[in-house]
Order: C-alpha cells, then sequence, then structure tokens
C-alpha cells in the first residue's frame, strides 16, 4: 500500500485532529522544533505557528517514524517541527550505534 492511499484513508480526518491540537499546543506552550522527538531530530528553535503554510519556518507535524517506513498516519507521536526541519529529515530512520564487543 503507497503512502498516497495511506494520507487519503480513513486515518486522513483523524491525524488532521491530531495536527490541529499539536498546533494549539506548540503556540499556547512555545514548544520548540523537535520537542519530544525520540530519534533527537528538530533544530530546537522556536516555530512560528501564524506563519503562512508555505513559508520554510512554518509548523508542521511530524511522524517520527516516517510513514515511507512503516510508520502508522495515525496513532504514532507527532512531534512540532519547522516545515525546512522536516523537509531536511525526509524519511530518514533513526539510527542505532551498537559498541564493538
Amino acid at each position: 500500500m503507497g503512502s498516497r492511499s495511506v494520507r487519503d484513508g480513513k486515518g486522513h480526518r483523524a491525524y488532521r485532529r491530531e495536527q490541529a491540537a499539536l498546533k494549539r499546543r506548540t503556540k499556547v506552550e512555545d514548544l520548540p522544533c523537535g520537542y519530544g522527538s525520540p530519534s533527537g531530530w528538530g533544530c530546537g528553535e522556536h516555530i512560528d505557528t501564524d506563519l503562512p503554510s508555505t513559508h520554510r519556518m512554518s509548523f508542521t507535524a511530524d511522524h517520527d517514524k516516517a510513514i515511507a517506513n512503516g510508520g502508522r498516519l495515525v496513532g504514532q507521536v507527532l512531534v512540532p517541527m519547522h516545515r525546512r526541519c522536516n523537509s531536511l529529515k525526509s524519511d530518514h530512520a533513526a539510527t542505532e550505534i551498537w559498541a564493538a564487543s
């Protein structure tokens, strides 16, 4: 199943509600870019939630595990990010580093 069909499917409205709630929380609590990201992505700078959605520093809600890498549209942690930071992250997966034994 392609990521396009996932985005247009059953969970799309629920995702939009979660995204809007995160945007409100980001504005009220002044959450920084990447706040709460288990994988550590994000620049940590202020996000201006009033910028137009096309601006490179505008708010986006990022899925920590990209849909392209098996993440779900709904039910996973959404992370506030700048559009630019989210674009740089793309669908990169978190890297685990193991110590040599």
